[in-house]
């Protein structure tokens, strides 16, 4: 026999050998499957919903689970914006898990929820749901998820804050599930008119021009403040120092209006009015003074506060002016839809769940 067809006969015994020893090594293992993304990309469209996200539902009294995607880590950057979210039937948010505070005080009245024992969906359908949704056993909600620490996209590609906790638990107590659709917030209002949501929860104030279209179930208060670079170099400690200035907000909000009446009044005054430019999301607003396009963002004061905490290259010029009570909007055709969500909310705040919410997001 020649020496090469030896060789060959031996690396093949050797080979066979090899394999069944791997085989028997691996006998009682389980096979790792690469994760797969789920969610679709959004496409920056600024008239209509990007994307939906859909929960499985209120929790199990006394389950438990991780708060995941909650907080943005990079203090350079604003949360992310457009990101993919989990369409209908995806996975849980982090919404969906039981959450606490550490080291919180608990601030709630006596026989209240103490904010440390509290568990998302602790009262499951104790509040008839209306017969009309707007998709079937689901509560849907339209929001601008570009507002943190209210309401913006998590890590993980589902929206997440302190309005997409209590429309959880809103819809908890209705014994629905939670269906979110990410809106743009100049259109929401005419959206959910159409019949494209059954509410609206996107820090949205409470003004006498939405009470004529909308009705609102108040649910919290909120006042407006301006953001500037650290040190406050222009030295902005009223409106009327933005005069001469660019100053940014997010279109059809308060803070845009803000800004409007200011130019009027600067110019009846004869000065310089502000440079005044007005993007589709907040995120998007607040990345132009990131980026030195603009001295100053207007926000709603806890929206501002949480840049300024996430970036230490901002800080607040003037805190918590003209506080306003924002709230849930309903169609005003939709009278039960009204009446669950005003027995839920009233309920949230009798046994402490909506300050324990509150505090979580630390905008209490």
């Amino acid at each position: 026999m020649k020496i090469y067809e030896v060789l060959l006969k031996r690396a093949g015994m050797f080979a066979a050998l090899l394999a069944l020893v791997t085989m028997m090594a691996g006998c009682g293992g389980t096979t790792s499957t690469p994760a797969t993304a789920t969610g679709t990309t959004g496409t920056g469209s600024t008239s209509a919903a990007t994307d939906t996200t859909t929960t499985g539902g209120a929790m199990t009294p006394g389950s438990t689970g991780t708060m995941t995607g909650s907080t943005p880590t990079d203090t350079g950057m604003t949360p992310t914006a457009g990101a993919n979210m989990t369409p209908a039937g995806g996975t849980t948010p982090a919404t969906g898990t039981t959450a606490t505070v550490a080291g919180a005080p608990s601030t709630s009245p006596a026989g209240a929820t103490p904010v440390s024992d509290w568990r998302p969906g602790a009262y499951p359908k104790s509040i008839p749901a209306p017969g009309k949704l707007t998709s079937s056993s689901f509560l849907t909600i339209g929001s601008d998820a570009s507002y943190p620490p209210q309401e913006y996209i998590g890590g993980d590609g589902n929206a997440v804050g302190l309005d997409i906790d209590i429309g959880n638990e809103i819809a908890s107590r209705l014994g629905l599930q939670i269906k979110v659709v990410n809106f743009k917030f100049d259109d929401i209002i005419p959206a959910l008119n159409a019949g494209q949501f059954d509410t609206v929860i996107s820090a949205m104030t409470i003004t006498d021009d939405r009470k004529k279209v909308v009705d609102f179930v108040p649910y919290f208060d909120a006042g407006q403040a301006v953001l500037v670079k650290k040190g406050n170099p222009l030295g902005i400690k009223t409106l009327d120092d933005l005069s001469g200035k660019t100053a940014v907000t997010q279109q059809g909000t308060t803070e845009e209006k803000t800004l409007t009446d200011l130019n009027d009044k600067l110019g009846k005054a004869g000065k310089p009015k502000v440079n005044v430019l007005t993007y589709g999301t907040d995120t998007d607003a607040v990345d132009q003074l990131r980026v030195g396009r603009a001295d100053a963002t207007l926000h709603d004061s806890p929206v501002a506060a949480y840049y300024a905490k996430l970036n230490p290259n901002f800080e607040i010029a003037i805190a918590n002016f003209d506080s306003a009570p924002e709230g849930i909007a309903v169609a005003k055709d939709n009278k039960p839809m009204y009446d669950a969500i005003n027995a839920a909310i009233t309920a949230m705040k009798s046994d402490g769940t909506l300050d324990a919410i509150k505090t979580k997001w630390g905008v209490k």
